[in-house]
């Protein structure tokens, strides 16, 4: 176990999440790469699409490669991506162990030179405090935000739900332990839930209609 204060922890930390050609990173892309950063003053994003020329994964993401002509390549985007977070300790995603395998092994491939981080994964963050097994990130919203997001996969609105439920999570408690878990680089959260302590609800200013709605 590894003990942290909240505020450590939280502004220490960079919020991932990344759309895809597929699962499967030897041979699949990333189409799009969004990373929100906390600050005292607010947050800050990263958010770019990549070209492709095809996208056998737009049934789930609804990105069309018409729309990615002119994007930067996908080698320029993660350099740039990795210099973005070179300052923080921790990436934090939902599903932390397939962004890790992603933006590692696509970084290798392109020769690129990656960051140490560890990653946090709110996946079995979400699992192992509501015991529940592994739930999809819209359902860990709507349990712990009061949130309804949209029905396609979009990186920028999933990692702003990302970092709307890592907050949740890092605030339940003080002080934060994470807690390692399969792989040597993957955490979560680890939280005791207590029976007498209810959840602190949170405003659902966002019910997921389109991308403009959201605050940054």
């Amino acid at each position: 176990m590894r003990n942290f204060n909240p505020e450590e922890l939280f502004y220490s930390s960079v919020v991932v999440d990344l759309e895809t050609t597929g699962l499967f990173a030897g041979k699949d892309q990333i189409l799009q790469l969004c990373a929100i950063k906390p600050t005292p003053k607010g947050p800050v994003v990263f958010n770019r699409y990549i070209y492709a020329e095809e996208n056998p994964a737009y049934h789930i993401n609804r990105i069309d490669p018409m729309n990615l002509k002119d994007c930067p390549t996908e080698k320029e985007v993660l350099r740039e991506f990795w210099a973005f977070v070179q300052d923080r300790d921790f990436i934090v995603s939902y599903n932390a162990a397939f962004e890790m395998h992603f933006l590692e092994e696509r970084s290798e491939l392109h020769q690129l030179p990656h960051g140490n981080h560890a990653y946090i994964c709110l996946m079995e963050t979400f699992s192992d405090f509501f015991s529940t097994g592994w739930k999809k990130l819209p359902v860990a919203v709507r349990r712990c935000l009061g949130i309804r997001s949209f029905k396609w996969h979009n990186a920028k609105m999933d990692a702003y739900l990302a970092f709307r439920l890592f907050s949740f999570f890092c605030f339940l408690d003080c002080p934060v332990q994470l807690e390692p878990i399969w792989a040597p680089k993957l955490w979560r959260v680890k939280i005791t839930r207590l029976k007498e302590k209810p959840l602190r609800k949170q405003p659902a200013e966002w019910s997921g209609k389109d991308d403009e709605e959201l605050p940054f």
